[in-house]
């Protein structure tokens, strides 16, 4: 089973919803709220909503720098 970390990862690198649910075989209102849920443990948006696709806030952006750095993965430029 993934982690709302690599779930919230897959958005990143697809910058969509859709897309990373389809890939993670999730439903989105499940994988929505992982990410909700895990906004709520950090106390900050990951992600701003408001345009396509979904970009990082600065509290994002920190997210995904420690996620790569626990996780070992490379940074990577998503495809948008």
């Amino acid at each position: 089973m993934k982690t709302s970390m690599e779930y919230i990862y897959q958005i990143y690198l697809d910058g969509s919803l859709t897309e990373a649910a389809e890939k993670l075989h999730l439903t989105q209102p499940a994988l929505s709220l992982a990410v909700r849920q895990e906004e709520k443990n950090i106390g900050s948006a990951i992600f701003d909503r408001s345009q396509r696709p979904w970009t990082l806030t600065m509290a994002g952006e920190t997210y995904i720098r420690v996620a790569e750095q626990i996780n070992g993965w490379s940074p990577i430029c998503p495809e948008n």
